[in-house]
């Protein structure tokens, strides 16, 4: 999130404030005291009741209560397999099958319109540098207890009611070929790449639908044309991998460690300075490449290989005009060149992003110093074409210490309830602008709540995936959460850490934006007023108010409870599946 786009929505809320007849603060008394939370209450307080006015003003769809929600059998939901197993089933082998689309537009790929990209506000693309896709692995184990599909969209994050629409035209589309499905789970992380066409709706197409929604005009914030196409794609691509299974063996391997902070000495034995924590300078973030390959039978088949790592993939410059996917989409390009199909999972990456200026190999800066004199164009992309290589050289490189995995897939997923909070998520997805599965829930404090998804995934007797639906702060999974000492609200974590709960031993992956784009998920107890960000941002603010402190990420993000909702359902499953 740049600069310019917290100013531009911060210019838009306090605008409002001349509107306002009352405000209220939606977030939790600090046990700290001080200017900064006595301007923040006050200044927090106003936004908050413009933001409830344009709510009050606006025509807020009919949704169910939670109560009723719950009450009926969920649509376009996938419980996973129906029971676990802790051996492989007799003779059992793995089949995987791999599929891919481009979710590109023609019209945006022949220059005749443009689009806002997501996570920029105000960029728009008017062509096409590499790719936005949809990529989709089906994998079996050979039980006889069905398919789950692991799904990959280029994008800053879908939403759960467009998740739900993916899976039913994925459904469809298997019956329109007279196919039964034993599909038992369909997850779909988003990659979190910025410079793509917005996936999400939260960015400066919001504006005028808020307008024009006082009007009864159109609601979806995201170009809806693009979401038809993003649909049909998307599904296209999990009924390829789908169709494409094929019996082979799975491995899995892990890269050298990534993650070394200069200025704040993590990781210290590190080689590769390649990950920073923005917010957070403490370990617990996953500092190195989870890698899964598959080897088909078939020799005249291509190997996939699928990694996992939480970043964000925000190096190409905003100021560029051509879509990119970003790092991801080059370290495809560069392990497509090697014979093998790639799928980059996001993970846990909440404020976790590369640190564009560590140094790469000089055989890496050669490569792109070639590819840059072929095409003078990717001069603008460079420093994410060289991390998408350099990536993908630890990841090919790391491929002498593959750990075959017994045929062992076991999925339980979950569907819960998140209580929205008043700000610019909260109105989004209460208006109908975003996409959200809303209920109205009267136990929340702005009348509604959304209801997305979590799940808890084995695969093999050693490795567990955990899916979150937003960006997810990795130290509420691995540990080293925000002490109450530096804590906004100056109180403890209360929720035990997610990994400590799974058998000592066993590797913990996270995929997150899985199945929904909640935004980010926060520890509840230095969860503050997105103002309080803009205030500390302000120039001089240090001699007034103290130390810069972090907390922009409290602007795109479901409410101060969404941390403790969502670990404390990951705990449960956690539990549940390890009895």
């Amino acid at each position: 999130m740049k600069k310019r786009y917290r100013s531009a929505i911060a210019f838009f809320l306090v605008f409002t404030v001349i509107f306002s007849a009352n405000s209220t603060v939606a977030y939790a008394k600090s046990e700290k005291s001080g200017p900064i939370y006595a301007v923040t209450d006050i200044l927090g307080g106003i936004v908050d009741g413009a933001i409830r006015l344009l709510g009050f003003l606006a025509p807020t769809p009919d949704y169910p209560t939670v109560e009723e929600y719950f009450s009926t059998d969920s649509e376009n939901f996938y419980e996973g397999t129906t029971e676990f197993i802790d051996e492989a089933a007799d003779g059992a082998k793995w089949s995987l099958g791999f599929g891919k689309e481009s979710v590109v537009p023609e019209n945006l790929r022949d220059g005749s319109k443009k689009y806002y990209t997501g996570g920029y506000f105000t960029q728009k693309v008017d062509g096409v540098f590499d790719d936005q896709k949809a990529v989709a692995i089906a994998l079996n184990d050979g039980s006889g207890r069905g398919t789950s599909v692991f799904a990959s969209i280029d994008g800053v994050g879908v939403n759960n009611a467009d998740i739900r629409a993916i899976r039913k035209a994925v459904e469809q589309k298997l019956k329109d070929k007279g196919i039964d499905s034993d599909i038992n789970a369909i997850n779909i992380n988003a990659t979190h790449c910025h410079t793509v066409i917005d996936t999400q709706g939260i960015g400066l197409d919001l504006l005028p639908k808020i307008f024009l929604s006082f009007f009864g005009g159109a609601k979806r914030s995201m170009n809806t044309d693009f979401l038809e196409v993003m649909i049909d794609r998307t599904s296209d691509a999990i009924v390829e991998a789908y169709m494409n299974k094929e019996t082979g063996s799975l491995y899995y391997f892990e890269t050298v460690g990534m993650g070394k902070d200069e200025e704040n000495g993590l990781y210290l034995d590190d080689e590769y300075p390649y990950l920073v924590n923005k917010r957070y300078y403490t370990e617990g973030y996953q500092n190195l490449f989870a890698c899964f390959k598959f080897v088909p039978d078939d020799e005249d088949s291509a190997a996939t290989v699928f990694a996992n790592i939480g970043a964000h993939p925000t190096i190409v410059d905003e100021t560029t005009s051509l879509l990119s996917a970003d790092f991801p989409a080059f370290m495809e390009e560069k392990i497509n060149g090697e014979g093998m199909n790639f799928m980059f999972i996001q993970g846990a990456q909440a404020p976790v992003s590369v640190n564009k200026w560590a140094d790469t190999p000089e055989v890496t800066n050669k490569e792109v110093e070639a590819k840059i004199a072929e095409n003078p164009t990717a001069k603008d992309y460079e420093t994410a074409i060289l991390y998408g290589y350099e990536y993908a050289r630890l990841i090919l490189e790391a491929q002498d210490n593959l750990k075959e995995i017994e045929p062992i897939l076991n999925v339980r997923m979950t569907e819960y309830a998140i209580q929205l909070e008043t700000g610019l998520f909260g109105y989004g997805a209460t208006e109908g602008f975003i996409g959200t599965t809303t209920v109205e829930d009267s136990s929340s404090e702005t009348g509604y709540s959304i209801i997305t998804e979590a799940g808890y995934i084995e695969i093999g007797k050693d490795i567990v995936l955990l899916t979150a639906p937003g960006e997810i702060v990795p130290q509420l999974i691995y540990g080293n959460v925000v002490s109450a000492e530096e804590s906004y609200l100056g109180t403890e974590w209360t929720c035990e850490i997610t990994s400590s709960l799974i058998p000592e031993g066993k590797t913990v992956l996270v995929m997150g934006l899985c199945n929904d784009a909640i935004g980010y998920i926060m520890p509840d107890n230095d969860f503050a007023h997105f103002i309080t960000d803009i205030i500390w941002d302000i120039d001089g603010a240090d001699k007034v108010f103290g130390p810069y402190h972090r907390h922009y990420e409290e602007m795109l993000s479901a409410g101060s409870s969404a941390g403790s909702t969502t670990v404390s359902v990951l705990n449960e499953l956690v539990k549940s599946a390890n009895q």
